[in-house]
């Protein structure tokens, strides 16, 4: 069995662990949906995607090493860069939305992720904020004005 298989089994472990818990949170009744209702969305989604993940493992195991796709075998500290800018940038997005608020942290975070991860060039810098600004400050008026969620300190 390949790693891909019992990282998709125990990410849908987790998350049938994380979806009982949200059968315990309480409802108020004062809100139009429950909140329990995204949280569950969401493990249904990660579930399904590492479902896939273990499928692919299993066929991807049953390749003969020939029929296999050709990968790199990259220097490990150069393979860990985008975990560690990743847990990086939301550990620093998370320190930083009490103080400036979910707006201004979640375009940073997005703007260095991109930036961190992605291509240099100028002209690439420029689409990563632009890349930044749309889909922050749209999860921003979706959250704040469709859906009535305050966001922390102030939202736009």
């Amino acid at each position: 069995m390949k790693r891909e298989v019992f990282l998709g089994a125990a990410t849908v472990i987790l998350c049938a662990v994380l979806y009982y818990q949200t059968t315990l949170i309480a409802d108020y009744g004062f809100a139009q949906v429950g909140a329990d209702v995204w949280p569950k969305i969401i493990l249904g989604a990660i579930a399904a995607l590492a479902l896939i993940q273990m499928a692919l493992g299993i066929y991807r195991s049953g390749l003969s090493p020939d029929s296999r796709p050709a990968t790199r075998q990259a220097n490990w500290r150069k393979s860990a860069v985008v975990p560690f800018t990743v847990f990086g940038a939301t550990i620093g997005f998370a320190l930083l939305v009490p103080y400036a608020g979910f707006t201004a942290s979640g375009l940073l975070m997005v703007f260095v992720l991109l930036s961190a991860i992605g291509p240099k060039s100028p002209r690439a810098i420029v689409m990563h904020a632009a890349i930044a600004a749309i889909s922050v400050l749209t999860v921003a008026f979706f959250f704040s004005y469709v859906m009535g969620v305050l966001l922390p300190s102030w939202a736009l």
